[in-house]
């Protein structure tokens, strides 16, 4: 029953997809591994470990039903998360203060700021589970992020106009995962240290923590951004990659990785 429902999903994205000539459409294409581990007790050393892959798409359309454009993006992803496979049949994210700012008004404070939340559906198969085969159908994954932006990057700016800038995000899946990290900009590069917990088996989470650098390859990656409209998207490829312990196994990561952001508005 299960699959049924998720083969309506993914045909309803594709009518969607190819019946919508207003259609705006953000990709994100993650890829990530560990280059190096090793035990804090130990010499040995392994290699690539722990790949991550995921290909998300977030469509909307152009304006709503009043001729205002609309800052609500639905979700569709696929992903492979060390040993889980799974899939988003849909999700939302939402622009917390989509209203454009206006100077006449007091409140100036999303002018500089930016917050949005997302509900995600996700439907998963951990492929390390020699069981009887079963899916977890259909578990809700939330997230948080708030993102302040300095008064140099008004309007189209390359990435350094950035500098200043800082995000706090977290993310829920229950019993499953969760992300948070507070990141910093200096200049085209992000300094991201960040907790996460990651299921092992049904009773017990692996915690790590670790700290990132984010490079931002193409310096003019914010020229389309529209701050007045809580538009602040960076496109284009950015290498990402820094040290990660595992508090629960002992064990010391290299990690590395690459995001490729496209979108056709």
């Amino acid at each position: 029953m299960t699959i049924k429902y998720s083969i309506c999903f993914l045909l309803f994205l594709l009518c969607t997809f190819t019946s919508n000539a207003q259609l705006l459409l953000r990709t994100n294409s993650t890829f990530d591994f560990s280059a190096i581990s090793t035990n804090s007790n130990s010499n040995n050393l392994n290699y690539a470990e722990k790949w991550n892959l995921e290909e998300s798409f977030y469509y909307r359309k152009r304006y709503n039903y009043e001729s205002k454009e609309k800052t609500v993006y639905s979700i569709f992803s696929i992903y492979k998360k060390n040993s889980v496979i799974g899939f988003c049949p849909y999700g939302i994210d939402l622009d917390i203060m989509s209203e454009r700012f206006n100077k006449n008004k007091t409140n100036t404070f999303r002018y500089w700021n930016k917050i949005r939340m997302g509900l995600k559906f996700v439907i998963e198969k951990n492929i390390n589970d020699t069981g009887k085969f079963s899916l977890d159908a259909l578990i809700p994954e939330l997230y948080l992020s708030y993102l302040h932006i300095p008064q140099s990057a008004r309007g189209d700016q390359t990435t350094k106009a950035r500098k200043g800038s800082f995000m706090i995000f977290f993310m829920i899946t229950p019993l499953k995962r969760s992300l948070s990290y507070i990141k910093f900009n200096i200049g085209s590069i992000w300094i991201k240290p960040y907790f996460k917990q990651e299921q092992i088996n049904i009773r017990e989470m692996e915690n790590f923590s670790g700290i990132y650098a984010e490079v931002e390859i193409n310096r003019n990656g914010y020229n389309h951004s529209i701050v007045e409209s809580s538009k602040d998207v960076y496109r284009g490829i950015t290498l990402f990659g820094g040290p990660e312990y595992s508090f629960t196994n002992k064990k010391f990561f290299m990690n590395l990785g690459v995001l490729i952001t496209t979108e056709n508005h």
